[in-house]
């Protein structure tokens, strides 16, 4: 359904954004709504609706974006888009986890993966991640359960082509709604706020006008999230690779060195006894 590649190794993310992780039997939600089209100026892609789009996304597929670079800098990629265990969306049947985790060092800085727009910065980012239904009822019960503290710092940037990127778990974020951002700028810090158990990004990227996924149901049941949200794609397939500040396994290959050769004998080299 959509390019996957999943990283074996652990990450310090646990769970859904904010969320437990619960098994996620299968239960029937509401139902699917169809994709919307998504407006082709640069502006803000507007907020998500449940009604028809026989026309399709009209968006780029994300193997076609441009102008991506690393939000976190020779980072380590402690997990990947992919199947796992704690995912928040369901693909194929799996729970998927919606982005991917890089790691360096606490306080590093986080920059904008794209030039865009920034939505919003704060705890309270879920309404801008493309959710079918409104957020009033995952809100009261997070009061009821704790409140805000369990969510992570967040900052959204709409990049104006159909996409937002979605970067969390900072420790601080210098941005403000409405400010523009060009791709490369320090946007924040590297943190572990939210049920994190260590410093790392995470970093997702939501076409809003792609097909509608189904939540995890138990994170639908226990936190009252809405039922679908729309398309979360692999980041891997928008940022450069091979890039000389991703991750070492997507740097570029090290030139080799020449080997001396060995002067021949008799020619201002030795000469044999």
């Amino acid at each position: 359904m959509l390019g996957s590649r999943p990283d074996p190794s652990p990450s310090p993310d646990t769970g859904a954004i904010g969320g437990p992780s619960i098994d996620a039997s299968p239960s029937p939600a509401a139902t699917l709504p169809a994709p919307t089209a998504t407006p082709t100026n640069p502006a803000p892609t507007s907020q998500p609706s449940p009604s028809p789009s026989p026309e399709g996304p009209t968006s780029v597929p994300p193997e076609e974006l441009t102008g991506f670079v690393w939000p976190l800098r020779n980072a380590r990629l402690t997990s990947g888009f992919g199947p796992r265990s704690d995912g928040n969306i369901i693909i194929d049947g799996e729970r998927y986890h919606d982005g991917i985790d890089l790691a360096t060092w606490c306080g590093d800085k986080i920059r904008a993966a794209h030039s865009g727009t920034v939505l919003y910065q704060g705890r309270k980012f879920d309404e801008y991640g493309g959710y079918s239904d409104s957020l009033d009822a995952f809100y009261a019960r997070l009061d009821r359960i704790g409140g805000l503290s369990l969510i992570p710092i967040v900052v959204v940037i709409d990049y104006g082509n159909g996409y937002r990127g979605l970067y969390a778990h900072l420790s601080k974020a210098i941005v403000e709604a409405g400010d523009v951002v060009e791709a490369g700028q320090v946007i924040g810090y590297e943190g572990a706020t939210g049920r994190a158990t260590g410093c790392h990004l995470h970093y997702a990227l939501i076409r809003m006008d792609g097909e509608w996924l189904p939540v995890t149901p138990s994170l639908v049941d226990s936190l009252r999230y809405p039922p679908f949200v729309r398309e979360r794609v692999d980041p891997l397939l928008a940022f450069p690779i091979p890039d000389h500040y991703a991750p070492k396994r997507f740097k570029p290959p090290k030139p080799s060195r020449p080997r001396p050769i060995p002067p021949e004998p008799g020619f201002g080299g030795y000469e044999r006894p």
